[in-house]
């Protein structure tokens, strides 16, 4: 076969397949579409877009949607539990890379918004301080040896990283690994790996008030 015909014939096939994996990709961001307004016609959630200028009751959005810079690009509010729910996406990568999103969900935390940054996680080493920017050691010695914390604060996070918050964290341990969870702004959050579902969303929830519950209790002065 002659090397420009061989070469037509490949570039046929790319443009073939790039045309059905954007036809896939499209079907599959509306049924994604369609699957969340079904979920919040059933849950009576509100469904926000920052292109339409509709913004949540709260929340804190750590990163930006790198194609916009806006602080997240959907995002859903509801109630799970008593509790005020907000999850948030936002688009990742660039012009040279593939397209990705990502998220977190959020509840109040029964904190106040100035207290001290913390992360509790599975076996983390260190972290950034988002006030200085600096490395942030990890802190051990909790009741599940597995679990670490990262905060400027130490005094802080052993007083909020009880045993009953590490046997809830503990308890929802997937993929070999507990859940990594951000205490900030008067929010707990955790971050969605991939685009909001609502199976993720009701999990996630659920960790997410139990641990703000307990926390809440934990600020109450003793009887």
């Amino acid at each position: 076969m002659h090397p420009g015909t061989l070469m037509v014939i490949l570039l046929g096939l790319c443009a073939v397949g790039a045309l059905v994996a954007f036809v896939v990709s499209r079907r599959g961001a509306e049924k994604k579409k369609t699957d969340r307004a079904e979920f919040a016609r059933r849950t009576g959630a509100v469904e926000h877009y920052y292109e339409q200028g509709t913004r949540p009751g709260f929340g804190v959005f750590p990163e930006k949607d790198a194609f916009t810079g806006a602080p997240f690009t959907y995002a859903v509010e509801f109630t799970y539990a008593g509790y005020p729910v907000v999850a948030a996406e936002w688009r990742t990568g660039g012009p040279n890379s593939q397209l990705r999103h990502t998220g977190n969900i959020q509840v109040p935390s029964g904190l106040p918004a100035d207290a001290p940054y913390l992360m509790i996680g599975e076996y983390m080493r260190y972290g950034i301080d988002p006030e200085t920017h600096g490395r942030l050691p990890a802190l051990d010695g909790f009741a599940d040896k597995r679990l670490r914390a990262l905060c400027p604060d130490e005094a802080f996070a052993r007083r909020i990283v009880t045993p009953e918050l590490a046997e809830i964290v503990a308890a929802y341990r997937r993929n070999r690994m507990m859940p990594r969870v951000t205490f900030e702004g008067g929010v707990v959050h955790m971050r969605a790996g991939q685009r909001l579902d609502p199976d993720g969303l009701f999990r996630n929830a659920e960790l997410l008030t139990r641990i703000a519950r307990l926390v809440a209790a934990q600020q109450q002065p003793p009887r």
